[in-house]
């Protein structure tokens, strides 16, 4: 199989020892994207920008505060506020008013007002989310590519441990749309069995983590299952777990 560019982070995935690869890209690419963001780029004005009015996640912003760059962070929250400030002002001015009119009885009671939908778009907006949905995309794009066109790629996903089940759910809904359906009955042939026999692993070392706290197993060896917690985790939900 030759390689391209873009085929080499889907290759290397999926030639890990992983419970699923796409967790791998997910974490990766976003360590990447948070470096980036908290490196040098925040001093770039287009980059403040663009973070200026999408702001960031909890999530994302708990990780950018535990990278030890606090003034980097403090920079873009500085100006973040000021834009959220500068919008509020005239929100907030607004609300007063719709206050203190009647009530129209032919007007929604459920109508919400222009401060809430801009407070709920604010909330789900994040600079480093957009980032990142936009490369996971492009991810699941090459993976059905190269099921498509690579016997060797369909080799290495043969031979993998499954995925996740937010990752396995998306490979299914989207493979309906990408793939004829001839692919796609394929694709499944295989990948249904590798995700069943890989969840039923993962309970059986789970059990056995179980068990081992058990005083009559307690001289017998833990086998796989000492990292059978975060694993589970992994598989159900896609959150990677690091101590």
């Amino acid at each position: 199989m030759k390689e391209k560019i873009y085929t080499i982070p889907i290759n290397e995935a999926f030639d890990k020892d992983s419970e699923c690869p796409f967790c791998q890209l997910n974490q990766k690419l976003e360590k990447d994207i948070l470096d980036y963001i908290m490196g040098p780029s925040y001093m770039e004005e287009d980059i403040r920008a663009e973070t200026d009015k999408a702001g960031f996640c909890k999530d994302h912003l708990n990780q950018m505060f535990f990278s030890g760059n606090r003034l980097g962070l403090a920079l873009m929250l500085d100006t973040h506020l000021k834009k959220i400030n500068k919008d509020m002002d005239s929100l907030l001015d607004n609300e007063l008013k719709l206050a203190g009119e009647k009530k129209s009885l032919f007007k929604k009671s459920d109508e919400k007002s222009p401060f809430c939908e801009y407070q709920e778009t604010l909330k789900d907006s994040c600079y480093a989310c957009r980032r990142l949905n936009i490369r996971m995309d492009s991810y699941f794009e090459t993976f059905f590519y190269l099921f498509k066109t690579e016997e060797d790629f369909r080799q290495k996903v043969s031979k993998s441990k499954g995925f996740c089940l937010d990752h396995f759910g998306r490979i299914v809904r989207e493979g309906k749309e990408k793939l004829n359906s001839k692919t796609y009955q394929q694709m499944l042939q295989m990948l249904v069995p590798i995700q069943k026999e890989n969840f039923k692993r993962i309970e059986e070392e789970l059990d056995w983590f179980i068990q081992k706290f058990d005083y009559r197993f307690q001289s017998d060896p833990w086998k796989n299952s000492k990292d059978s917690v975060e694993r589970s985790i992994l598989k159900i939900s896609g959150l990677s777990i690091e101590e």
